[in-house]
């Protein structure tokens, strides 16, 4: 596809993706708001069904995953280079722990309305199919399963937190009141929980989505896959309107670290517009740790912490507010990112 016809598929996603638009996540096409799959603001029977053979599919697809309640908060935008920084941290242990991605959820749902036929008859937008003239991958259409994708890490989060599984949460963590509800819920389970931020400038983060989208949907052209899935330009942009400049996923992971009690570890990793260019690797930029639970936020010194989790007792601990020996409220339900 030439760079002329890449760039006017860009603008006729944009456009889909916007306000109003058909592949909005608020669209009537979401798969939240069609009447055989949710009713009330929650799965049908026959949805449920789906979910749960999906939920036990991925987590017997990793029988690895250790009982030692552990968890590793990744923050950052869209692009930033989460998983990377993820495998450097983990190395040999990744296999020690669960992943919670939405973004696994959108290929899986997906995947099967392809295969049990849904895809055609009650996702893609009749305007948008093959009439149409339209060409658009599957993937490109994910903000149509956003919610739902959601639903489902929210699931899988629950029951592996129930479970004492090691967890790697993955999410943008453009939410303040989703930050809160995550670290309180691991807090009260008892987890040691290190938040690791991964940041880039918005024009990083741009650029990235694009080349993935891309790469995505050349495989797919080769028969590998399913396309490469599109950020809505909306949903990327509002990631960087955080306070003072930073990015909300920036001031949401210093948030999480500085009130929660369960937070050992706290670092940085920062990629500027100049690192990106010339492909190097990012910096790291603030790395503090607490020696006891509960205790102060301070520098990590060099070699004192382990770079993976470490799991500890569970004391009691003080907060404003209320007491805690390891108990809060149950965690709300947030389907965003």
């Amino acid at each position: 596809m030439s760079e002329v016809q890449e760039d006017d598929r860009l603008a006729a996603l944009r456009a889909l993706s916007s306000s109003g638009g058909l592949l909005n996540p608020d669209s009537p096409h979401a798969s939240i708001n069609n009447v055989d799959w949710w009713s009330d603001g929650d799965p049908t029977p026959q949805r449920q069904a789906v979910h749960k053979r999906l939920l036990s599919q991925e987590r017997q697809a990793h029988p690895g995953v250790r009982q030692e309640k552990r968890a590793l908060l990744l923050a950052g935008p869209p692009g930033a280079g989460k998983s990377t920084t993820r495998d450097g941290i983990l190395g040999g242990d990744s296999a020690r722990y669960r992943s919670i991605d939405p973004d696994r959820f959108k290929e899986l749902l997906l995947a099967e309305a392809m295969a049990d036929g849904s895809y055609e008859q009650k996702i893609l937008p009749a305007s948008l199919g093959p009439a149409s003239g339209t060409s658009l991958h599957p993937m490109e259409l994910a903000s149509l399963v956003h919610e739902e994708s959601s639903f489902l890490a929210n699931q899988l989060r629950d029951q592996a937190i129930r479970d004492g599984d090691n967890v790697v949460i993955d999410t943008v963590l453009g939410s303040a009141e989703k930050a809160r509800s995550i670290s309180a819920q691991l807090e009260a389970a008892g987890y040691d929980v290190q938040v690791v931020d991964v940041e880039v400038p918005f024009e990083v983060s741009e650029a990235r989505i694009r080349q993935k989208w891309l790469e995505g949907n050349e495989a797919a052209r080769r028969g590998e896959g399913l396309g490469g899935r599109w950020v809505p330009s909306d949903f990327a942009r509002n990631v960087f309107d955080g306070p003072d400049g930073r990015s909300r996923p920036e001031a949401n992971a210093r948030m999480v670290a500085e009130e929660s009690p369960a937070v050992s570890r706290y670092r940085v990793y920062r990629t500027t517009a100049e690192q990106a260019e010339a492909k190097a690797g990012p910096t790291l930029e603030t790395d503090m740790s607490r020696a006891t639970r509960g205790g102060p936020l301070v520098p990590t010194r060099s070699g004192s912490v382990a770079e993976v989790p470490q799991a500890r007792a569970l004391p009691g601990v003080t907060r404003a507010g209320r007491m805690t020996p390891g108990r809060a409220g149950p965690a709300r339900v947030d389907r965003g990112r």
